[in-house]
């Protein structure tokens, strides 16, 4: 399959969607996202060392090899979260996430996704998108349950965010907070039949994260 060029994120981001291919050449400053979760391969870099699956990194000036499947988000930094004029087109061409999920605990959250990806058809199907957070220190409200049955992790883009672990539906019994940066996508969450813990996307800072959910 030859890479695909994805336009869900554009202009912001420019997006490779890169499947089976032997060799892949980076030169600018862009993150890989190993998306080769059902098949279990790694990202073969330089110097012995790799990228597993849904995990991430940040790259330059190389040649990464065995590309089951990944998307590529090229020269990320390029998208200036401190230019007004690029935030409010964003939030322009994007959705506000209370119009697009209808769930209560969304509601006036300054939350905006890009349209969504997909990948493949049945068990192992991906949905990815983007979501644009304008504020730190902003939550999205813990839950355990999703639209449909999928395993979720999430990647960081752009900012800082974090993901709170909860003991029960309430934003104040945290078990756990995995801290995200740029190039960051965060342990499952997940057990092996797909339970979750109450958990949420917090934000740090303004930033980016995305969404990676895979059907089971």
């Amino acid at each position: 399959m030859p890479v695909l060029q994805v336009d869900f994120a554009e202009p912001f981001f420019s997006i490779d969607y890169v499947e089976n291919e032997a060799d892949y050449r980076v030169t600018r400053k862009s993150m890989i996202i190993n998306l080769a979760e059902r098949e279990q391969r790694s990202i073969n870099l330089p110097g012995e060392r790799f990228i597993l699956p849904l995990k991430a990194a940040v790259v330059q000036n190389m040649v990464v090899t065995d590309l089951v499947r990944a998307f590529v988000v090229k020269d990320f930094e390029r998208c200036d979260l401190d230019d007004p004029e690029t935030v409010e087109a964003i939030k322009k061409n994007w959705k506000l996430l209370y119009d697009c999920s209808g769930i209560e605990r969304h509601k006036g959250l300054p939350y905006y996704k890009s349209p969504k990806f997909c990948i493949g058809n049945g068990s192992g199907r991906m949905e990815l998108n983007f979501c644009y957070v304008d504020k730190g220190g902003i939550p999205s409200g813990p839950h355990r349950d999703h639209d449909r049955d999928f395993d979720e992790v999430h990647a960081q883009i752009r900012g800082y965010g974090m993901m709170r672990v909860y003991d029960r539906d309430d934003n104040v019994h945290v078990r756990q907070e995995l801290n995200m940066a740029p190039g960051i996508v965060h342990d499952k969450m997940y057990d092996s039949s797909g339970l979750y813990p109450w958990h949420e996307y917090k934000s740090v800072t303004p930033g980016v994260y995305c969404p990676i959910e895979i059907d089971r």
